[in-house]
């Protein structure tokens, strides 16, 4: 039995021949002090993120209204592609974050995790659907930055009433 790195090695008997390991849980204790990302190049990263935010607004807008027409013509069909519009928020989400909306990605990944519940599209669900994307797409147009406090309570707890409707509804 190996010992190295183990802090309780010599619990392995007691624990019925199992060793434990206790993983430093703070990355500088991992790294040490003055240790890990170059700072210069951290810094520059963090100027090419801004310098590109602007145009990825504008994109982020487009972005949002695609995800929308494309729900809309899935409405109007009444053929839901929930694979793809999974794959599209996901995409949102993971730009959205990079770049502040914080509450893009959460309402986001919310909505990941409520279509993964969905077997079949009835009102509900299109309504549960509709309302992510428009609270999305209402982050994005008022530039609504890191948690939006007011404007996230409200959008959550409408989402939260929404969902609870839902689980009414199926029952």
């Amino acid at each position: 039995m190996a010992t190295t790195g183990s802090k309780n090695a010599g619990q392995a008997s007691a624990h019925g021949g199992h060793e434990i390991f206790e993983a430093p849980t703070k990355l500088q204790q991992k790294v040490g002090v003055g240790q890990g990302a170059n700072q210069a190049a951290l810094h520059l990263a963090e100027d090419v993120l801004e310098q590109v935010k602007p145009s990825y607004e504008g994109r982020f807008e487009a972005d949002m209204r695609a995800l929308k027409s494309s729900f809309v013509k899935m409405q109007d069909t009444r053929e839901f592609d929930l694979n793809l519009l999974v794959g599209k928020v996901h995409e949102i989400r993971g730009e959205a974050g990079t770049f502040g909306y914080n509450l893009v990605a959460e309402i986001g990944r919310l909505l990941s995790e409520f279509i993964g519940t969905v077997d079949e599209v009835g009102p509900t669900e299109e309504l549960a659907i509709s309302a992510h994307l428009q609270a999305m797409q209402t982050v994005v147009v008022d530039k609504v930055k890191g948690e939006g406090p007011e404007v996230a309570r409200q959008i959550i707890a409408g989402r939260n009433a929404i969902m609870e409707r839902s689980k009414g509804d199926a029952a």
